[in-house]
């Protein structure tokens, strides 16, 4: 960078920083700084993710097209979703257990901070767990 012009020279264009094929769809890293990432989340439909909190991570879901219902587990393990549409915005904050579950095909752009593997506790498998949620009487 020159400090009379700013840049001299054109940034490259880029790839994905990683593409992982998931049971249920697909994540498209498509950046990682410091202290934040880019993802595509796709999600076919009638799949889920696995249920998982992280300690370190805060996640804050765009969704770009379909509809996903979000399992959270709250309190001392009581089940609850969210229905999310096409153009809802959602935080996921660090500690909090959630699950993806697409009713369509969707796409979820996520936001997350302090974005590592490592982070990612599972707690229930999502190629086996039924989410049940507790009905008020």
């Amino acid at each position: 960078m020159d400090n009379n012009y700013g840049h001299l020279e054109v940034p490259d264009i880029l790839s994905p920083v990683e593409v992982k094929e998931k049971y249920w769809g697909k994540i498209v890293n498509v950046c990682r700084l410091e202290n934040c990432s880019l993802k595509i989340i796709e999600m076919n439909a009638d799949t889920q993710s696995s249920m998982e909190f992280h300690t370190e991570k805060d996640e804050t879901y765009y969704i770009l097209s379909g509809k996903i219902k979000l399992g959270l587990r709250v309190g001392r393990g009581v089940n609850r979703s969210v229905i999310l549409n096409s153009g809802d915005v959602y935080h996921v904050p660090k500690g909090l257990m959630h699950m993806r579950m697409a009713l369509e095909d969707s796409v979820i752009i996520e936001i997350a901070s302090n974005d590592t593997d490592a982070d990612s506790h599972i707690v229930e498998d999502g190629k086996t767990y039924n989410f049940k949620e507790l009905v008020n009487e």
